[in-house]
């Protein structure tokens, strides 16, 4: 392997490899279920980076930091039957807060009939009701 002399020769051969290893980390990725970080620069200083879970993650991780990741971005697969149940509450508790803030916040900024809005769920759209 030699370095390539001409830059227009580099800058395309860059551009053409770059999506080639991405697929080849992101194979890693899904094979062996690791954290990995990558970050290249191209020759004008463009980064180019994947991570797994997260470049900030594998990054601590490598520099001996402890820092926990936050659990909405933890693969699924990673999570025990229990954990996924805590998840699952979590979310309601999250969704059941959200729409009770909406509606009072609604109900506060407008004294007159708001056209119904709609709220999307795994299972379908379906309007929300507000009351006042």
């Amino acid at each position: 392997m030699k370095k390539i002399e001409n830059e227009d020769g580099r800058l395309i051969t860059f551009s053409k490899r770059t999506p080639g290893i991405y697929r080849k980390v992101s194979e890693l990725v899904t094979l062996t279920v690791s954290a990995i970080a990558r970050l290249v620069f191209s020759q004008s200083g463009k980064p180019f980076s994947f991570g797994n879970p997260s470049i900030e993650a594998v990054a601590n991780r490598f520099l001996g930091l402890n820092c926990q990741p936050r659990w909405w971005e933890t693969p699924v697969y990673e999570f025990n039957h229990q954990e996924l149940l805590q998840m699952d509450a979590t979310i309601d508790n999250l969704s059941r807060t959200f729409i009770a803030k909406l509606n009072e916040k609604t109900a506060a900024a407008s004294s007159s009939a708001a056209p119904p809005m709609y709220f999307h769920h795994g299972l379908g759209s379906f309007p929300m009701q507000f009351r006042s």
